[in-house]
């Protein structure tokens, strides 16, 4: 007999489903609706901090953004003590004659181990604003210490949001080490959509919520643990998770894939958008850096014994065989802290893809050291530039960016001069300070092994004057600002007018924005008759800043060069801007016309008495 269903079965079995869907379907909606409450309620009493790339600028110039020292926190915990971008400044709306340029990197592109006054972006900007006075020439940095390619490509989208003309990048050394790096000890994990989802989440209050309760229960679980006191090390050190990436390992062929599709998809964002593109080779210090970690296989040799053989075959005079085991030296080193060729070859590579130039970092850099081998003369130790580096680095990108027509098709003749060297806002403080945080680096592992390493320090001291206020600025017992202006200072009670003038130059540099330190440094050149000196301060504060009185002095320089038209010109943009019936401006002008035969204005001057 054939066995039947209970009559009535099939629709109780569908009834039971439809049951379970809508349960599941409201459990749903009850999740969705929390989580949207909960982001609604956590932005509403703006929980956590802002991790947007560009906030509006803090400093009394509300028509700018600037870079968020924040957004580091993107990347890293707050009690990591990140590094963070440096406060780069510009217009909130791009002027109709503005040039904007995002420059992307490492700590390289921050001018580490100096301060912003040898950021590449910051020379550059000098150079560009020289060669091109009649446009609004912006170069803004956004790079930051241990990051990369992951880093890059989670900023595009907000860089694009700023109208820039062109994109300048200098990295690749990070990859591996940088925040979110396949060897990194701040990792989302080696698959590169579990990384990329993971930034994604950070824009989501609930997530940042999520994971504060998290690193807090963590902190709480490992309290009392060696683990404490971790930040006192460098953070070369505390970057690094994984000690040994050999150079035919799987991690290391993972890094050089992350760094070839992050770049690859933060390329193709700037071609869609027409946005014009330089990226650069990487370069390091060849023959004084040691290999870091050297491991010997029955397939090749050790990281050292290439280098002991590049230095014989320096010594012997074969250059060219010497420059090739250096490389080779480099590329074998188990601890990637210096970019493996692989990844300038993929930088050539994504470069020929997205027809983009590239800068040739390399040829510079060889052209300007012994033997052709890259050393101490332009790295201070394993990839950070000598001053004479950075003056190399922004030279190189800006015959790149001339080669290629960006800017304009006629670049002037006068552009090409380096004399801009000289007058540089740089001073030996500058380097004396650099010299410090130099020392403390290559006082820890991996430049020394972690049983000897951190005793720099211990019993340091200072040789003159110069190390113990830049030891203090290391210690941050002063600011560097107020260093640079205790020297200028100084300079000025000896008589030594150009010492001050370049301290103040230096300041400027590293505080762009600061109308006060333009002021300053105005006033000395005038009252010591330094003309020259002055007039191009007074012309930058009032691009950044438009007053009358920058104004006048101008006009006032102008006619004692006989300069009538220019003359003219700052002394009537300085009526303009005048708000307190300068009589003096008023006295001024009125020469001036009778002197030009324009009895009109004259009496035009006279109506406003």
């Amino acid at each position: 007999m054939k066995a039947t269903a209970p009559v009535g079965s099939t629709n109780s079995f569908s009834q039971n489903n439809n049951k379970a869907w809508q349960y599941y379907l409201a459990l749903t909606m009850i999740v969705v609706i929390f989580f949207i409450l909960l982001e609604s309620g956590l932005r509403l009493f703006h929980y956590g901090p802002t991790l947007e790339l560009f906030i509006p600028a803090t400093n009394g110039f509300p028509d700018h953004l600037m870079t968020n020292p924040d957004v580091s926190l993107r990347y890293f915990r707050k009690e990591d003590h990140p590094p963070s971008p440096y406060r780069e400044q510009f217009l909130r709306h791009k002027p109709k004659n503005g040039y904007r340029i995002f420059m992307i990197g490492e700590s390289t592109a921050t001018g580490w181990p100096y301060g912003e006054n040898m950021m590449p972006s910051r020379i550059l900007a000098g150079r560009l604003t020289e060669a091109f006075p009649d446009k609004q020439i912006e170069v803004v940095n956004v790079g930051i210490t241990a990051i990369n390619s992951y880093t890059f490509l989670d900023f595009a989208d907000e860089i694009l949001e700023q109208s820039p003309d062109a994109i300048l990048i200098y990295g690749g050394h990070n990859e591996f080490y940088g925040a979110l790096g396949v060897g990194s000890s701040k990792s989302a994990g080696n698959q590169r959509w579990l990384v990329k989802s993971y930034l994604a989440l950070q824009r989501f209050k609930s997530f940042l919520l999520l994971k504060d309760v998290v690193n807090a229960a963590r902190d709480w679980i490992i309290s009392g643990s060696n683990e404490n006191g971790a930040s006192k090390n460098t953070l070369m050190l505390r970057m690094v998770k994984d000690k040994n990436i050999p150079h035919d390992s799987t991690i290391r062929q993972q890094g050089i894939i992350q760094f070839q599709e992050n770049m690859g998809e933060l390329l193709g964002k700037f071609k869609k958008e027409g946005v014009l593109v330089i990226i650069s080779e990487q370069v390091s210090n060849l023959r004084d850096q040691p290999p870091f970690v050297s491991v010997a296989t029955k397939e090749q040799e050790s990281a050292l014994d290439a280098y002991r053989k590049a230095q014989q075959l320096e010594q012997s005079g074969r250059i060219g065989e010497a420059r090739a085991a250096y490389i080779r030296a480099k590329d074998l080193d188990a601890l990637p802290f210096r970019a493996p060729e692989q990844i300038n070859q993929a930088i050539h590579q994504l470069a020929t893809e997205y027809r983009i130039p590239v800068v040739p970092m390399q040829r510079f850099f060889e052209n300007a050291s012994h033997n052709g081998i890259i050393g101490s003369r332009l790295i201070m130790e394993h990839l950070h530039p000598t001053a004479e580096g950075y003056f190399l680095l922004s030279e190189a990108f800006f015959d790149t960016m001339r080669q290629s027509n960006m800017i304009s098709t006629q670049w002037p003749q006068s552009a090409l001069s380096r004399d801009y060297r000289k007058h540089w806002g740089f001073t030996e403080f500058d380097e004396v300070l650099a010299q410090l945080r130099i020392i403390h680096l290559t006082d820890s592992w991996p430049f020394k092994p972690l049983a000897v390493s951190g005793q720099a320090f211990a019993y340091f001291q200072p040789r003159s004057n110069l190390e113990a206020l830049a030891l203090k600025v290391f210690y941050q017992r002063t600011n560097i600002l107020d260093a640079h202006g205790q020297l200028a200072t100084a300079n000025q009670r000896k008589g030594d007018i150009d010492g001050a003038l370049r301290e103040y130059r230096a300041m400027i540099e590293i505080f762009p924005y600061d109308i006060k330190i333009y002021r300053s440094a105005a006033w000395l050149a005038l009252t010591n008759e330094r003309l020259d000196d002055a007039l191009p301060l007074l012309l930058r504060a009032i691009r950044i800043q438009p007053n009358a009185e920058a104004s006048k002095w101008i006009g006032q320089i102008y006619l004692r060069r006989n300069d009538m038209p220019q003359a003219i010109r700052y002394l009537e943009q300085a009526k303009a801007w005048d708000k307190d019936n300068d009589t003096q401006l008023q006295s001024l002008l009125k020469g001036i016309y009778m002197r030009t035969g324009e009895y009109e204005k004259i009496r035009g001057l006279t109506s406003l008495h």
